[in-house]
């Protein structure tokens, strides 16, 4: 099984609670972000993130599933989603002008 068979359709931006914009591209990026860097570790749909997240890296079929379940888990911890596309940080090299 490779990354492609868990990434979602659709990335999830979230907005931090130090102000910065993170995307999160598919279970396993928000597996790791659940487990060592999550604010609060507790409530029902952080337990409920972490199941399904878990799950769609033994089994794809819940992908979105687990999507679904981290957007809950960020809505819950205060995290919401970023709509504002200008907010987001890409730390993504730029291409360079040519002269």
């Amino acid at each position: 099984m490779t990354e492609a068979d868990f990434t979602w359709a659709t990335p999830v931006e979230l907005e931090l609670h130090s102000g910065l914009t993170r995307r999160f591209t598919n279970a396993y990026d928000a597996l790791d972000f659940l487990e060592a860097e999550w604010p609060t570790r507790r409530g029902l749909a952080y337990q409920h993130a972490v199941l399904l997240c878990r799950n769609t890296l033994r089994s794809p079929k819940t992908t979105e599933l687990a999507r679904a379940a981290f957007i809950a888990a960020a809505t819950e911890a205060g995290m919401p989603q970023c709509t504002d596309p200008s907010r987001l940080v890409s730390f993504r090299p730029g291409k360079k002008a040519v002269a």
